[in-house]
């Protein structure tokens, strides 16, 4: 599993084993530290490079999620929302910290807004990797059993950890770009095309 972090980590992290789980999994993945190399990245020098990195433009987002997830993003009790597929589909690649997420129940309304504070995001996975990525941010997203057997065979994973969640009942700042009826269940709008979006409404 190749793992990649941006943003920072939150001053209170989900689990104690958090950076161990990804350690571990970038030690199985690269194996000891050779000697032979002067330039070597060893497991602790790749885990110390994922948590750096920024982007200078921010996007918008929206999130639709299940209804039932509604109370536990608003309550700040589920703080990061997993998408796990077998490619590269959005938000992989897309979300940053510092963007904006719009919440939307499915077939329902919009019902809140977040900031992205950190994004995960791993390729190659394995379905032992998904399980270590259960173990480890569970907690954190309340997918429960039905959710990750679905995703056993995975083979990309994006983790967006979520902060500063209000509620909004006008929806009027939300990007009318990002309410065009679609299938996506993640839809996202660049810096520049939120500035289109502006000047056309």
């Amino acid at each position: 599993m190749k793992p990649r972090t941006r943003g920072t980590i939150p001053r209170d992290p989900p689990h104690p084993t958090v950076a161990r789980t990804v350690f571990l999994l970038l030690l199985a993945k690269s194996g000891p530290p050779r000697s032979d190399s002067a330039t070597m990245s060893t497991p602790t020098d790749t885990l110390r490079g994922l948590f750096s990195g920024s982007k200078a433009e921010t996007s918008s987002h929206l999130m639709i999620v299940h209804p039932r997830y509604a109370p536990d993003l608003i309550s700040g009790r589920k703080s990061v929302e997993s998408r796990l597929g077998k490619d590269r589909r959005t938000p992989f690649g897309r979300v940053s910290p510092g963007d904006t997420v719009y919440l939307k129940s499915t077939g329902g309304p919009v019902f809140g807004a977040a900031t992205v504070e950190r994004v995960d995001e791993f390729e190659d996975l394995t379905p032992e990797d998904v399980q270590h990525l259960r173990a480890a941010y569970e907690d954190r997203i309340l997918g429960g059993d039905t959710y990750w057997e679905a995703k056993a065979d995975a083979r990309f994973a994006t983790l967006v950890w979520l902060g500063n969640v209000r509620p909004i009942a006008d929806i009027a700042g939300v990007p009318g770009e990002l309410l065009k009826p679609s299938r996506n269940a993640w839809r996202t709008l660049s810096l520049a095309e939120n500035i289109a979006d502006i000047r056309a409404a």
